[in-house]
Formats: C-alpha cells, structure tokens, sequence
C-alpha cells in the first residue's frame, strides 16, 4: 500500500525501532540474570573501580560499563532499498505487490522480476544512487542502537563486526529485492553484497567514504581480496600504496586484506591437510582456512579478487 518510497523508508525506520526496543528488553533481562545468578567477582576484582564500588562487573562495578551490539547486512538492506526505488517508484517496471508475490516465492517462477532486481545499483561501485540508501541504512541502525542503556549505567556502542556471524543470519531471512534469494549467507560485515562489487577495489572504498564510520562507534569491518600477483614487482606495491592512501583519505574506520588467490583457496578445500597454516580474514577476526565449516569457506572464495 506504499504510496512512495519516503514511506517505505519511514516503514523500514520503524521496524528498525520496533527491534531496537525488542533489544532492550532483552538486554535487561539478560544482564539482570547475569548479576543474580553467575557474577564473576575473582574476574571483577581484576577491572578498575570494582573493590573501591564493591560490586561484581555485572552490577556496575566497572569503570565503564558500555556494550556493544554487532550489525550485518547492511548493504544487503540497501540494495533492497535501492532496488525498490528504482523499480517501483522510479521506473515503475513493477508494483510493489507484484514485488511481495516475487519475494514470498522466494522469486521461483519470476525470473524476470530476479533479473530486473539482480540488476539494480549495488553498494560498493561508487554508484551514488545505490550507496545512498546503504549509508542510509548505517546511520538509522546506529542512532537508534545507540539509544539502548544497560543495568550497569553504560550505553550502547553499535559496531559492524560480525565475525562468521552473517551466513548463519543469512540462513533466517527471506528472499530480497536485491535479487538474493532465501538463506543464502549476507554481506560480511560492511562489506558490499558478496560479488556485487565489479568495479574494483577503490570503488569499494569511495563507497565506504560516503557511511558515517565516526557514527558507528565500535567500528565497521571491511575485508578485501588482493591478488597475489600485486605484490610480483615495484609497481604492484606502489599501486597497493595508493589503496591504502585512498582508505585513509575516505576515512574509513577500519580495512583487512585476504592476499590469496582463488585457486590456493579451492586447492586447499580439496587437500587440507597441505594447507594447514593458511590463515585468511573472515569478517574482523583471523581464521585457519581449513578449519573453517565448507559454506562459510565458500564465501571467502566467492569474494572478488581485485588485481589493482
């Protein structure tokens, strides 16, 4: 029943509140738990402010008393937002309910509705109309998060680190208008829409530049693939140099690099037990490749691999 996008992302940002609040209360009741049942005093004794309080960490003994609560997928959200807009407001190529019919079928026998949305502005491209609605996205979920207090006096700090977190959430949510389908994993941390970004590295990070990263107080993670062969001779590192000149120049919080190719990383699902030291970045923490579970070592694999 939208009768413009304005209200689809005034319905989006209530949703957004109606968990935030959600979140709150689960927080209460948690923290509350903690203190009653499972206070950690040799741990407390340990952390500033606790002995001269006489309170455990879970009653407020600390010194600072924040939490953290971790987001993804928001380019994921983005993209949907941006493909709702361009098809359905913009263009008019579909209705929104024709949309809604696509998604709760999870797109099977709308391929074309797919193909439209798979087609779309994606985040991470240094397209403006897609990383609009991404960094749209970034700042809601970090002003209303940061609204949420905890037992202990402390507030809340959102950060976008959520390790392996993003393909088991991915699991829970529905088909998109971004033209993903049901289950399959989400956008590793603030990373774009895994292999939607096709115009290489340093659109990534002028994409990146437009989100507040200041705003999300505990940081966002992005992770990107280098070709090994960057780093052959004189240039390649000089060109790699410059990316890191551009990251900084955007002001982007935070930026981890996998130097692997795709062929090491397929070789070493087959044969594991000769690849055993390789270690790869997942979404903010380092990683054994061949420890990691088949699903999620495939998405490693499917990001894009820039040459420079």
């Amino acid at each position: 029943q939208f009768k413009s996008f304005k209200e689809v992302q005034e319905a989006f940002h209530q949703q957004v509140n109606w968990m935030r609040r959600n979140a709150q209360i689960d927080n209460n009741l948690y923290e509350q738990k903690l203190a009653d049942m499972a206070p950690t005093l040799y741990e407390s004794a340990l952390i500033d402010d606790c002995i001269e309080k006489g309170l455990s960490r879970e009653d407020g003994g600390a010194r600072y008393n924040n939490q953290q609560t971790v987001g993804t997928g928001a380019a994921d959200a983005g993209d949907s937002l941006t493909a709702i807009k361009k098809l359905v407001f913009d263009d008019k190529k579909i209705t929104m309910a024709e949309l809604c019919d696509a998604l709760d079928n999870n797109y099977e026998d709308y391929d074309n509705i797919r193909k439209l949305c798979t087609e779309t502005p994606k985040f991470g491209n240094d397209d403006d109309f897609a990383d609009e609605q991404t960094a749209w996205v970034t700042h809601i979920w970090t002003s209303e998060f940061q609204k949420i207090k905890n037992l202990r006096g402390g507030t809340n700090s959102p950060g976008g680190s959520p390790m392996a977190g993003y393909v088991p959430a991915g699991k829970v949510v529905g088909a998109l208008p971004s033209g993903r389908l049901a289950a399959e994993p989400l956008a590793p941390a603030a990373c774009p829409s895994i292999g939607k970004d096709r115009s290489g590295a340093t659109a990534v990070l002028k994409s990146m530049g437009k989100i507040d990263n200041i705003e999300v107080l505990s940081g966002l993670a992005l992770t990107s693939r280098i070709s090994p062969q960057v780093f052959r001779d004189e240039e390649g590192l000089k060109r790699m140099a410059d990316l890191l000149r551009t990251f900084v120049d955007q002001k982007i919080f935070h930026i981890q690099f996998n130097v692997v190719s795709s062929e090491t990383l397929k070789a070493a699902q087959k044969e594991p037990e000769k690849y055993r030291d390789l270690t790869v970045k997942v979404a903010g923490y380092n990683a054994f490749f061949t420890q990691l579970y088949k699903e999620l070592q495939d998405t490693i694999i499917a990001r894009t691999e820039y040459e420079l």
